[in-house]
């Protein structure tokens, strides 16, 4: 607790060369007692845009999005965390409840936030399937009770504690202005996708990726609904689908590399024997 028992609240936002979007996410947190920014790799001006708005900068490597989150956990000094993502906005009516549920004794020691989907100013409600997406996520908690497993992209959590429900309020997340960047998305996540494969070293067969791939475009546009939306919850059912499958040849393409660079490396290590023998 903070001075007269008064909770702090810290946000925590892990971000990668998204300087054009952080500015405004910041912005919204305001409400916070303290933001503490994770920069990965960044190479355009997040570093920048974050201390302008007065947030704590931890700048580093993470290839693991566990990395990134326990690195920003440990930087944070508030009683609770509430986690955000560069693409996402904290309106202030969810900021109101937000501080409204710490101050008048929680009823546990984590929440879920619910999520809502826009794609430009479209909100996209039904359909949602697979790691493109989510419709709530457990992003308000004490410090020390959330972890991550080892992965890059949708890092699976274990919660400790009790689970106080969720909120009814809404955390805004794009996917992008518009198809083109939602397609962005897809593309960076399959990317992350193909790596965690690689690592877990399974092979699986095209067979394999194509009956994922039908079971979820059918649990997307049917048994989600989809189909209300429209063209986009047909375009979500298909990308949703084709996740599974894309990742997996990624993921061929990923081991293959990873094994020529192992050869190159040896053969290296190789020639520099030999010449380190010649030289005596």
């Amino acid at each position: 607790m903070g001075a007269f028992g008064v909770v702090r609240l810290s946000a925590l936002v892990c971000v990668q060369n998204q300087d054009a979007q952080l500015s405004e996410c910041l912005r919204k947190l305001s409400f916070c007692d303290e933001i503490v920014v994770v920069a990965d790799r960044c190479t355009d001006r997040s570093q920048e845009v974050a201390r302008r708005q007065g947030a704590v900068v931890i700048d580093g490597i993470f290839p693991l999005e566990s990395q990134r989150k326990a690195a920003g956990v440990e930087a944070c000094s508030g009683d609770w965390i509430l986690e955000v993502d560069p693409d996402e906005l904290v309106d202030a009516a969810l900021a109101w409840e937000i501080r409204a549920v710490l101050q008048m004794r929680p009823a546990g020691d984590w929440y879920e936030l619910p999520i809502d989907n826009y794609l430009g100013e479209t909100l996209i409600r039904e359909g949602w399937a697979g790691p493109l997406s989510s419709r709530a996520e457990p992003r308000l908690y004490k410090r020390g009770l959330k972890a991550w497993e080892p992965r890059r992209l949708n890092a699976p959590v274990v919660m400790a504690g009790r689970s106080g429900g969720a909120l009814t309020g809404a955390i805004r997340r794009s996917l992008g202005r518009d198809i083109g960047g939602l397609m962005e998305r897809f593309n960076r996540f399959t990317a992350l996708a193909a790596e965690d494969m690689a690592d877990a070293g399974k092979p699986k067969r095209l067979a394999s990726g194509l009956l994922a791939g039908a079971g979820v475009f059918l649990r997307s546009y049917v048994g989600r609904a989809g189909w209300r939306e429209g063209r986009l919850g047909l375009l979500v059912a298909m990308l949703s689908a084709a996740f599974p499958l894309l990742s997996q040849m990624r993921a061929g393409d990923v081991a293959a590399a990873r094994s020529a660079a192992t050869v190159e490396a040896a053969r290296v290590s190789r020639l520099r024997d030999v010449v380190g023998l010649s030289a005596r």
